[in-house]
């Protein structure tokens, strides 16, 4: 079983960005900004998430089915300039 393995990642990923940027850390002076205090114990919230769900998948045995034992080996690897038009287009779709 692989570690660190959580669905949609990249969710919490783009939450924590956007709550990190969003906001000045500090006010004129050395003043701690409020709303950023609170942004910050958010960011600590998605951060114990992921690491809860990172203990529970450990819980997890998951084993390839035959078919898709079968079918993975001999599927197509995209080079990265592929893979990435490929997502930009599923994300259009999305």
């Amino acid at each position: 079983m692989t570690q660190d393995v959580i669905s949609y990642l990249g969710t919490f990923f783009t939450d924590l960005v956007m709550w990190d940027t969003t906001m000045e850390d500090y006010l004129k002076g050395n003043e701690i900004n409020p709303p950023k205090k609170n942004k910050m114990t958010q960011e600590y919230r998605v951060l114990m998430d992921i690491m809860l769900l990172q203990v529970a998948a450990e819980n997890y045995t998951l084993e390839p089915q035959i078919p898709f034992r079968a079918w993975f080996p001999s599927a197509e690897q995209l080079s990265e300039d592929d893979s990435y038009i490929l997502s930009c287009q599923l994300e259009s779709w999305s």
